[in-house]
């Protein structure tokens, strides 16, 4: 299938986009998951609706805008997927007991780090990880809400990673589901589908693929710990090290009671090289990543049509590590993704 026939048949087959109430009723055509259902209670709120003590989940203006999940009418965490934006992200993603957020956005010494992302330099020449959006992008073509519940919420998105002047090189598909499983904690998990439009090489680099900056105050140079599933500490233990999961948790800022909050990554098994081996990147100032981008000794190669499929799991919990938790939600989780990883 061409390049050009295949974009038009991933984003035109849900057609045409209703706006109506302010979002856009997805259809589930990313292939990531189950089909969306139709929600027993109404989480999509409309104006002049009341307060809700649940979740609620709402794409504003239009469907190439941004995606908001609230819990109990205070914000969880936004999607950022605007036009112009160098690639989506998520920001803030909120904690459920002091509400601050656990990620950071445009932080020091790296600003380029935006909270929850995912993108990588050196693809086909190109750097679709940091700064100048006029030369190269991953450009949201469609946002949407699949299932809704009173505890979970489903996003959908599709994306291009696209040269300036030139055609798309990758189609990218996404599928995040949010779910909140006590009052204090909650999991977002993270399905992508990459598509090679094109032969596609990632050179290896320590920029990329999925990953998070924390908050300074969960961070391990603001008091907090970074703690692998081997119970490694700090960067220096952690970095380039195999692991199923990374965590970091500390004490909030600007509170006297003494509150630990954190966030954690679950990376399920793969495949695929250099995905199963399972190697960290990370860092004391708050940026982990499952990502064997600066570890592997040849580049990635996608032929045309090659599809990568990568999925990840996110915890954001209260208190300090609890490893049999963490452990229980990654066995959860491999089940969970099987056939929608490589």
């Amino acid at each position: 299938m061409k390049r050009r026939d295949f974009l038009k048949n991933s984003l035109l087959t849900a057609g045409i986009l209703g706006l109506g109430n302010q979002v856009f009723h997805g259809q589930q055509t990313l292939a990531l998951g189950d089909e969306p259902k139709k929600s027993a209670v109404k989480p999509i709120p409309t104006f002049g609706d009341n307060r809700a003590d649940y979740l609620t989940a709402y794409i504003y203006d239009s469907p190439k805008s941004t995606a908001w999940i609230r819990w109990k009418n205070a914000a969880l965490t936004c999607y950022r997927a605007e036009a112009l934006q160098k690639y989506p992200y998520f920001y803030p993603l909120n904690s459920l007991k002091s509400g601050l957020s656990l990620t950071s956005e445009t932080g020091q010494p790296w600003p380029h780090h935006r909270s929850v992302f995912f993108g990588a330099d050196k693809v086909n020449g190109r750097n679709y990880w940091q700064n100048n959006p006029d030369k190269e992008r991953i450009v949201s073509k469609k946002l949407g809400l699949g299932e809704v519940t009173a505890k979970s919420a489903e996003l959908l998105n599709e994306c291009e990673w696209t040269p300036t002047g030139s055609e798309p090189i990758i189609a990218d598909k996404r599928r995040f589901l949010l779910t909140i499983l006590d009052e204090e904690t909650y999991t977002l998990d993270c399905y992508f589908e990459l598509t090679a439009l094109t032969e596609v090489k990632i050179k290896p680099s320590n920029h990329g693929l999925f990953g998070v900056r924390t908050t300074e105050d969960i961070a391990v140079v603001g008091g907090g710990t970074l703690v692998n599933s081997e119970g490694q500490e700090r960067q220096e233990k952690t970095h380039g090290k195999p692991a199923k999961w990374m965590a970091s948790y500390g004490k909030r800022y600007g509170r006297d009671d003494g509150l630990i909050e954190g966030l954690a990554i679950l990376a399920p098994p793969f495949e695929r090289e250099p995905f199963k081996q399972g190697f960290w990147f990370t860092r004391d100032y708050g940026n982990f990543s499952p990502m064997p981008l600066n570890f592997m000794k040849s580049d990635i190669v996608l032929p045309e049509g090659d599809v990568l499929k990568l999925a990840y799991r996110i915890v954001a919990f209260t208190g300090e590590v609890k490893k049999d938790f963490l452990n229980n939600q990654w066995e959860k989780f491999a089940e969970a993704s099987k056939g929608k990883r490589s």
